[in-house]
């Protein structure tokens, strides 16, 4: 009895194992950035693919929406195949934050917000919504969370679009994790940036006039 629930068990784990294998290529296994647990599904620690962000300074509440760019430091052309991104609010990154509460679901920021623009036609798709679920992430729409569908075969510059909230936010941050490939190949966590609301702007302009005038 014990060897027949051992060999169930056994084959259970296998099943899973295969299933997180063959997902990979359609998707990021998770909903949150968070170093250790990527570092552990690659099987290998981050390292840098030399990536950064380019973002404007602002956004406008629920107004256009606005480019995010991944691209070489050098300017030189870097290949990627998989990536995942979101943006959270305030102006921490969350892997940072996830970095503190590894395994659970309590680390980062919980809402991802805004929402990604024209993804199908990249071969990206939102994240599947039981992961983000299952991290505690509250997606303010589908699309807040995305991640590739299929194998890329995109080089930088990339870039998406991200349109904001309706809502003002105040300081957002763009989170972004890109790897060249599958299991034991390089991966970078792009290093944050983060996009000022228009509206907290001009509010915080027109309150240090009145006290200049004051």
């Amino acid at each position: 009895m014990q060897f027949l629930q051992y060999s169930l068990l056994t084959a259970t784990l296998l099943s899973l194992l295969s299933l997180t294998a063959t997902c990979l290529p359609n998707g990021a296994p998770r909903c949150k950035i968070t170093e250790s647990i990527i570092a552990q599904g690659h099987k290998i620690p981050q390292g840098s693919l030399g990536l950064v962000m380019k973002l404007p300074a602002s956004y406008t509440p629920g107004g256009a929406p606005i480019p995010i760019t991944i691209t070489s430091a050098t300017g030189a052309a870097v290949k990627f195949a998989g990536i995942l991104a979101y943006v959270t609010i305030g102006g921490v990154q969350d892997s940072v934050l996830t970095a503190s509460t590894v395994g659970g679901g309590g680390g980062g920021v919980a809402a991802h917000v805004g929402r990604f623009r024209h993804i199908h036609a990249q071969q990206l798709r939102p994240q599947t919504a039981a992961l983000c679920t299952a991290v505690n992430v509250k997606n303010s729409h589908a699309k807040s969370t995305v991640t590739h569908r299929v194998p890329l075969n995109a080089t930088t510059p990339f870039t998406i679009l991200w349109s904001p909230p309706r809502r003002d936010k105040g300081v957002v941050t763009v989170n972004v994790v890109v790897s060249s490939g599958s299991s034991k190949s390089p991966w970078q966590i792009v290093p944050s940036g983060q996009i000022w609301s228009r509206v907290r702007h001009a509010k915080g302009a027109k309150k240090a006039t009145v006290s200049k005038k004051v």
